[in-house]
């Protein structure tokens, strides 16, 4: 009862007295490892954005826009049982586009999923709504997930959730580590059951301080695989892989990265995409911060098949920024991006070209 009176408590206070708990985030401890704590985070940014599109040689400005996003706010739950077993619930709200919608900023279900050590830290559970294993992983060292997405996401090669199961686990006293994981395939944007699992994984290998060598590998129907009136329908699949050599310490981090995607199974894209990033902070709490993609693709028909005889799309994209830490939990960037695709469509001359400047914005609890 009184576990029960404390989380009661704990919660009205996160409802109703937000400077408090912007503060310092608000934990119940109650029967001595239990404990519940509440956290969030917040994107917002302020930008001008443009449109261009190139198509048999006439240059057309689709869209302008100007002025603030909401760009995702987080409100999460994790309870701890004891020093093994925990479970979260994250909600996620953020601007949808789509007709019947009421309302244009949604709220859905993040991660929703226990936790618990099996044998130590060499083999932990996960099962529900959960990470993937690379992008959450990816975003850890890249620290600037509020200015722009990593490469798997931002391309759409793979998805930062989905339900499912997972295990992971650090070896050789730390000096690895891994993850695998089976998943429903949509996304936690689309967690239904289909008629195929995929399948994700990969492995850290942490060999001198400061410098990571990953590998990562998904394979599966991205929840697209079906089965109705005897019918098996979209049974291809995607086959990614990808690495990254990241190497920096507490103040800096540089990384590459290279991505092979075969996908039949959504997108029906053949790519080779690599990056280069890199942050550093220069002092009283001023960084830079750079990214820079280039995708190359061609496409597949709906059999799986390559298409011959088309020229390759390009997709070349890149962020630079200024970024400033006021005070502990609030980030700032001023930066700039700059997306362009050439042969779009794998069309020759035909091409798209986005830009976007302004203040992108994180504060978390």
């Amino acid at each position: 009862m009184k576990a029960t009176i404390k989380s009661i408590a704990a919660l009205a206070m996160f409802a109703f007295a937000a400077p408090a708990a912007f503060a310092g985030g608000v934990n119940v401890y109650d029967d001595g490892e239990s404990k519940l704590k509440l956290s969030g985070k917040v994107f917002v940014d302020g930008t001008s954005f443009k449109s261009d599109q190139t198509v048999a040689g006439t240059t057309t400005t689709l869209s302008k826009t100007q002025g603030f996003n909401l760009g995702r706010a987080y409100l999460t739950a994790k309870y701890y049982f004891d020093k093994n077993w925990m479970m979260r619930v994250t909600t996620d709200a953020a601007l949808e586009n789509g007709a019947g919608l009421g309302k244009r900023t949604n709220v859905f279900v993040k991660y929703a999923y226990v936790e618990g050590k099996l044998y130590g830290k060499a083999l932990e559970l996960r099962l529900g709504i959960s990470h993937n294993p690379w992008i959450d992983y990816e975003q850890g060292l890249w620290k600037h997930r509020y200015f722009t997405k990593v490469t798997a996401d931002q391309f759409g090669y793979d998805d930062s959730a989905d339900i499912g199961v997972g295990f992971k686990g650090e070896l050789l006293d730390g000096m690895a580590e891994y993850w695998v994981t089976a998943v429903n395939g949509g996304g936690y944007g689309n967690i239904s059951q289909s008629n195929g699992l995929d399948y994700k994984s990969r492995l850290s290998i942490f060999p001198i301080e400061g410098l990571t060598i990953d590998l990562g590998y998904n394979n599966g129907f991205r929840g697209k695989k079906t089965f109705v009136n005897n019918v098996s329908t979209n049974p291809l699949k995607q086959s990614m892989y990808q690495i990254m050599v990241t190497y920096g310490a507490k103040d800096y981090r540089v990384g590459v990265n290279y991505i092979a995607n075969q996908d039949k199974a959504k997108n029906l894209v053949d790519a080779k995409t690599m990056a280069a990033w890199g942050w550093v902070n220069v002092g009283s709490g001023v960084g830079l911060v750079a990214r820079y993609e280039q995708e190359k693709s061609n496409t597949f028909t709906a059999l799986g098949a390559k298409v011959t005889g088309q020229p390759k799309q390009v997709r070349t994209r890149y962020a630079a920024g200024i970024s400033y830490d006021p005070v502990k939990h609030v980030n700032l960037t001023l930066g700039y991006i700059s997306d362009k695709t050439t042969a779009r469509a794998n069309v020759t001359g035909d091409s798209a070209k986005t830009t976007q400047f302004g203040l992108w914005s994180e504060f978390k609890y």
